[in-house]
């Protein structure tokens, strides 16, 4: 089976202290997670890329972190920069999974979708979401 292709992208937070590269697929799983530990979070579902083990390469030293249990009973992790407060990436124990913000990148035009998760009970009722099988 051939590897999949990875592409190299830098982000970095609003003030500039915590730049990061990371290596994410050629079609990169995309999600707008609307879950209730999201919408308390950030005021509303995120649009999060799933990335793979060692692919977001980042200086942790401007790095805060903040731990949650989730609904689920699981920790998240949550990163953020430790001056302008912006979030960077969380760990959700449950998928064991790392999740980067994807507004941070400094290039967003290769993210052409994102399926919509954790809607069914928290997303805001004026939006008209259309089902999607969850595969995480």
């Amino acid at each position: 089976m051939p590897e999949k292709k990875m592409n190299k992208h830098s982000g970095r937070c609003i003030c500039g202290r915590v730049k990061f590269t990371v290596d994410i697929d050629e079609i990169p799983r995309v999600y707008n997670c609307h879950c209730l530990d999201c919408r308390k979070a950030f005021g509303g579902m995120i649009t999060i890329i799933d990335l793979r083990d060692g692919a977001l390469k980042i200086e942790k030293q401007n790095l805060g972190i903040f731990t949650q249990l989730g609904g689920s009973g699981n920790e998240i992790k949550n990163y953020f920069c430790k001056t302008c407060t912006a979030p960077i990436f969380r760990y959700v124990s449950l998928w064991k999974r790392n999740y980067l913000f994807a507004g941070l990148l400094d290039n967003i035009d290769f993210i052409k979708n994102a399926k919509n998760i954790f809607y069914k009970d928290s997303h805001f009722p004026f939006m008209k979401i259309e089902e999607e099988e969850l595969t995480i």
